[in-house]
């Protein structure tokens, strides 16, 4: 039996079954097991997971106890939930004690100081700053919209408009499309600010008016992985499309996936949508642990701009899956398991090292 055991770590088992099956089906194929399990069912006293093993005759995960594994393939999703409040401590002890293909981003605000740090990837994106009470009313004097995003989240979560009028302002939830209508004071735009955010931290940032000709919010979501060398590569793109009189176009508040090819986009904008590809994940590794994936949402506006608009490091595949062939698909699922390999066959190599050092010390 293999010392260098692979598994999935999940805050959930019934978040994405089937991604998570169809990588099982490909470790097979490979005779490689795969392991599923939560942070809560480790033991760190015995370093003993009561998790979940993927059973080859019947091709389902069964019950299963055994030791952490080796390798793990994160795939927690750290919201405001109380769960994934609990699990982050002990996510972090894991870390201490198993590789990881790849290291969570932190949050959006200290993804954004990073990529500033180079100038090419800085004129890309929005203007952005912390939300207080000042600022709020600083980007509104600039600007007639603007937008508020939880410094942490995903999914198009806790995301808010702001529109300046005379006399007032209105905002609107996006998740609901709700508005509220309030008069230009600061006690009550403050009084606003603290019940729509709860306290928590938020960005602030120009709305970006990023619509097709239906009048429909849309970006490009592009994925990029390691391939089995470590290199990185573009795993698939496709175009996200909300509808048409709202302003975001996350697939969890509703929006709907198109091939990259049916979007007009310029010989510029191509040259660089291409740079992005080719520098963010070397520049996000010289300020941040190894990583394994990337989701790069991209805005491309009417002027002919394109922004970046968020980068995360556990993205949704539904836009790549949707807009591959089955090819493509199967590269989705194969990846985690062809950079296991990478790892145990590293890791073995290495104890091999220090076996013949240790003998040959002996002689």
């Amino acid at each position: 039996m293999s010392l260098v055991t692979f598994g999935i770590l999940q805050l959930e088992y019934d978040q994405e079954k089937e991604y998570v099956t169809q990588i099982a089906l490909e470790a097979s194929l490979k005779n490689v097991t795969l392991h599923l399990f939560t942070p809560f069912d480790w033991d760190e006293e015995s370093n003993v997971v009561n998790g979940m093993k993927f059973d080859k005759k019947s091709l389902s995960f069964m019950p299963s106890t055994f030791l952490l594994p080796k390798v793990i393939y994160d795939r927690c999703f750290y919201g405001r939930s109380e769960l994934a409040r609990k699990a982050a401590p002990l996510v972090r002890e894991i870390k201490d004690k198993s590789c990881f293909l790849g290291y969570g981003l932190p949050d959006k605000w200290k993804v954004n100081e990073i990529l500033k740090l180079d100038s090419s990837l800085c004129s890309l994106l929005p203007e952005t700053k912390l939300l207080r009470p000042s600022t709020l009313i600083s980007m509104l004097k600039e600007h007639r919209d603007v937008i508020l995003k939880p410094v942490a989240g995903s999914g198009g979560k806790g995301i808010h408009l702001i529109t300046r009028k005379k006399g007032m302002f209105v905002w609107t939830n996006a998740a609901t499309s709700k508005k509220v209508v309030h008069e230009v004071t600061p006690v009550r735009l403050y009084e606003e600010l603290k019940r729509r955010t709860g306290g928590l931290p938020y960005l602030i940032q120009p709305f970006l008016s990023l619509t097709d000709k239906n009048n429909s919010p849309f970006d490009l979501r592009i994925v990029l992985r390691k391939n089995a060398k470590g290199k990185w590569t573009e795993l698939g793109r496709g175009i996200r499309t909300g509808a048409p009189g709202t302003f975001v176009s996350n697939l969890a508040s509703g929006g709907s996936i198109t091939p990259y090819e049916g979007c007009i986009v310029t010989e510029k904008q191509k040259e660089v949508l291409e740079m992005v590809i080719s520098k963010i994940g070397f520049h996000l590794e010289e300020s941040h642990p190894r990583l394994f994936e990337l989701g790069i949402d991209i805005g491309l506006d009417k002027e002919g701009n394109v922004w970046i608009l968020e980068v995360n490091s556990k993205p949704g595949f539904q836009t790549v899956l949707f807009t591959s062939d089955q090819n493509g698909r199967r590269a989705v699922y194969q990846g985690p398991v062809e950079s296991y390999l990478r790892i145990k066959k590293q890791v073995l190599n290495q104890k091999k090292k220090r076996n013949k050092g240790a003998a040959v010390t002996n002689d």
